[in-house]
């Protein structure tokens, strides 16, 4: 057990900090001596840690780290001693991929979930949604079509990998100065991740979502539109096949809403008509970050 003053020492942070985080977050709840001085054990000091590197590396606010460090002591109650029976735990991205994929062809729920929650402690959460488990869903369903996996395998691991998904969105506050955004696939398109990922960013810089995702019929989309005050369509496909009756769609929208914003994604829209490739998002990270500040400054 390690008394305030050398935690501080250990995690160089100032030990009122400490004290603050554990009295307004709970984040940690330290034994007591007899004398009444505070006790922590490696694991608290292992959480503080973690919390100092989202905070401090990873730029994200004291409560949405402690919003995502609830989430994952939630987990880890469920997690055997040992979860791990590869023969070394994973030391990069494409390494967990490939133990996640075994663990999920084989329905290893518990093996699954030890290096999910193993890989959220090795990377920031962006690395790990697009480092690890985008991929990984885009290798499976790959697969699927290609016959190597069973229905039941991909529904197995696109269930989990979308809990995680919806597990962030909630993480973050939403600031109501921000437009709010509808996001989708166009009717008949079935590939989301591209969509999911989009989501998340747009959840990371606070703005409310709502996430319709794949095949969502383009019948009653303007009611929704309508009815919940949308300010920006997200529209993500892979199916250049679908394009003729998507650019119907968009011209519809924008006769009926022409001051709603339009955003679109996806190799699906490389052919898309002129006056819309100025809202195709192509990029990653960075070009998502720069259409964000130009198109969606929050309100003063």
């Amino acid at each position: 057990m390690y008394n305030i003053k050398s935690v501080a020492q250990l995690l160089d942070m100032p030990a009122v900090t400490i004290r603050a985080w554990e009295r307004r977050y709970q984040v940690v709840n330290p034994m007591r001596s007899e004398s009444g001085h505070r006790l922590y054990s490696e694991q608290d000091i292992e959480d503080l840690r973690w919390l100092k590197v989202q905070t401090e590396e990873k730029g994200v606010n004291i409560s949405q780290a402690v919003k995502m460090l609830e989430k994952m002591r939630a987990e880890r109650e469920v997690v055997p001693d040992d979860p791990v029976s590869a023969d070394e735990p994973a030391q990069n991205a494409e390494q967990l991929r490939n133990f996640l994929y075994e663990a999920f062809l084989s329905f290893d729920i518990e093996k699954v979930n030890a290096l999910i929650n193993m890989g959220f402690a090795m990377f920031h959460f962006e690395k790990m949604f697009h480092d690890v488990l985008a991929p990984l869903l885009q290798r499976i369903g790959d697969d699927w079509e290609r016959g190597v996996v069973s229905v039941a395998q991909e529904h197995f691991a696109s269930n989990i990998i979308l809990q995680r998904f919806n597990q962030f969105f909630q993480v973050f506050q939403i600031n109501p100065r921000l437009p709010k955004v509808l996001a989708c696939c166009p009717q008949g398109e079935q590939h989301q991740i591209g969509l999911l990922l989009f989501t998340l960013f747009l959840r990371r810089n606070s703005a409310e979502v709502i996430y319709l995702g794949p095949d969502t019929p383009h019948e009653g989309l303007e009611q929704v539109i309508e009815r919940n005050g949308i300010g920006v369509l997200a529209l993500s496909m892979t199916d250049y096949r679908l394009l003729p009756e998507t650019e119907v769609l968009l011209d519809q929208l924008q006769v009926r809403f022409p001051q709603l914003r339009v955003v679109l994604g996806g190799y699906g829209f490389a052919d898309v008509s002129e006056r819309w490739q100025p809202l195709r998002l192509n990029g990653g990270l960075d070009e998502w970050t720069k259409w964000f500040r130009s198109a969606l400054p929050a309100a003063e």
